[in-house]
């Protein structure tokens, strides 16, 4: 489930099918007067099929018992079999009433297991999802409270960067850039598979929107243009924290002296996973001055874990750079 309410599963097949039946208890009135109705109406297909072609299918009626044991209880069931094999008795009375007997017999019994299987089959499906329901709460809440430990650890940091010198007070303020940006995956993790998910999508723009808004008053536009892609948070992370790097660079060191300019942010999901982020810039930076950063350093090591090949161009006017990498299996 991911943790502002949607589910990923098999969970929510059991839970949409569980949606579509009666919650429980019913009362007595409403539980028996629905499994009568339910027998009623099958015991009429059961007579009109042996009026037509004189057959007779006593097992035409289990899906009207089975249906009341999964709405209600075994008891409900019960009743409709005993309705079931009432009504067929009444309707071919006293024609064939000597050759159902072992019929009949065979029948309630069958009946019955039916009963019995479709009120466990109830229980269990409540099992699983008040299950599911559970750890997703606790999981929610470990989510939340680890989101809530990073944005402090960030906060105290960016708290220490005052009153330093201007080197090392920028040096802590990308640190805590980059524990936001860490912390704010777990705004986008989806359960699926027993699995921690990420909407790439969404969390990358979460991610712009707070660069965007770090950025001050220089005049340097992002936009973003991202296909719709998932992956585990193992790479999320690390994917956003590269975007976190080469957007604050490139607004720090491609636009000087106030310089307008613009960011594109691309995500292409397709047979490989491609992010670039480009601009109109003053251009690429030297290569040895593009290795040399504490940011470029970062970079490269996420790149390497995440197996993925890292391309500077120049874009001309400005900068791209390229990460090419296997689409995340999920």
């Amino acid at each position: 489930m991911s943790w502002n309410g949607t589910v990923a599963w098999p969970f929510p097949l059991v839970e949409r099918l569980l949606y579509f039946l009666p919650p429980r208890p019913q009362p007595v009135a409403v539980r028996y007067g629905i499994s009568a109705l339910l027998i009623a109406c099958s015991l009429g297909v059961f007579a009109a099929m042996e009026a037509q072609s004189g057959f007779i299918c006593l097992y035409i009626l289990l899906p009207a018992i089975f249906l009341a044991g999964l709405m209600f209880d075994r008891g409900s069931a019960f009743l409709a079999t005993g309705l079931a094999v009432v009504g067929v008795l009444w309707l071919l009375y006293p024609q064939w009433f000597s050759a159902l007997a072992l019929p009949l017999l065979l029948f309630t019994f069958v009946s019955l297991a039916f009963a019995t299987v479709a009120e466990v089959l109830r229980n269990e499906m409540e099992k699983v999802v008040a299950s599911e329901r559970s750890k997703t709460l606790l999981l929610q809440e470990v989510a939340h409270r680890t989101k809530n430990n990073l944005a402090m650890l960030s906060a105290m940091v960016r708290l220490q960067s005052r009153g330093l010198g201007h080197e090392a007070s920028d040096a802590l303020d990308k640190t805590s850039q980059r524990i936001q940006t860490m912390a704010e995956v777990y705004d986008h993790l989806m359960l699926r598979d027993q699995t921690k998910i990420v909407d790439l999508k969404e969390y990358v723009g979460d991610i712009v929107r707070r660069l965007m808004a770090l950025s001050g008053d220089k005049p340097v536009a992002l936009r973003c243009e991202l296909d719709e892609a998932y992956a585990h948070s193992e790479v999320a992370v690390p994917i956003a924290i590269i975007i976190n790097e080469l957007v604050t660079n490139s607004i720090k060191y491609g636009f000087p002296d106030d310089r307008p300019g613009q960011i594109l942010i691309s995500l292409r999901a397709d047979d490989e996973l491609v992010l670039s982020v480009s601009d109109n810039g003053v251009g690429m930076p030297e290569p040895e001055l593009a290795q040399k950063g504490i940011g470029s350093k970062v970079v490269a090591l996420l790149t390497q874990q995440l197996n993925g090949t890292l391309l500077y161009e120049d874009a001309r006017p400005g900068c791209r750079v390229v990460l090419q990498m296997q689409k995340p299996k999920l």
